[in-house]
């Protein structure tokens, strides 16, 4: 398969790229400061770039199988668009170039709290997520009203720490005895995962270690 990760250089990004390599698929790794990224392997293809250009994205998306966006922020506070005005210029370009399947990550607030409110909107969700949380809610909102096959990966809170390849995960809501955590390293192996098997095809998934 030859995938496109958009973000490459970020914590899940670059765990992303080594995950899909290994497991034989072609990889194009784009990112605003890709001139020093440290992976090496024949099938890597590495692009400059930024998701706020839509003609950059036009121009690379096309030939691939499948497009990966993981790009993310630094900063919490005040008005945040970063994430869906990328992921909304991702899917323009997607649409224009026939590219269908799309995977991309967002936080565990825009997951289910119940059958009719979102984790996001419950009253002990914490107000410093706030931004970030409406933002991935532009997210989701876009992906719906789009005609790609989608996944949102909404992780717990993420730690630098091992790949166990043994988590937790459960369509549209926050997995049952589950802890508040994750791994960056899992949470790439689970996107490799979904990219390969497509099991959560136009689902929001939360992921987190059991108890």
């Amino acid at each position: 398969m030859k995938v496109l990760v958009i973000g490459a250089t970020g914590r899940v990004g670059r765990n992303l790229v080594e995950y899909a390599l290994e497991q034989g698929h072609e990889v194009t790794a784009f990112a605003r400061n890709i001139e020093d990224f440290s992976i090496e392997d024949p099938k890597l293809t590495t692009v400059k770039g930024d998701v706020l250009f839509p003609m950059l994205l036009k121009a690379v998306i096309p030939g691939h199988d499948a497009v990966i966006s993981v790009i993310g922020i630094r900063k919490y506070s005040g008005p945040i668009t970063l994430l869906s005005q990328g992921v909304g210029n991702v899917v323009e370009a997607m649409e224009a170039s026939g590219v269908k399947r799309l995977i991309t990550i967002t936080g565990a607030g825009i997951l289910q709290e119940s059958e009719h409110q979102l984790i996001m909107d419950s009253l002990s969700f914490p107000p410093n997520l706030q931004n970030i949380s409406l933002d991935h809610r532009r997210v989701y909102d876009s992906l719906q009203a789009s005609k790609l096959d989608w996944t949102i990966a909404c992780p717990a809170f993420m730690h630098a720490g091992e790949r166990t390849k043994e988590y937790l995960v459960k369509a549209d809501y926050y997995p049952k005895g589950a802890q508040n955590l994750i791994s960056v390293q899992d949470a790439a192996d689970f996107i490799v995962k979904e990219l390969e098997e497509n099991r959560f095809v136009k689902h929001r998934v939360g992921i987190a270690y059991s108890l």
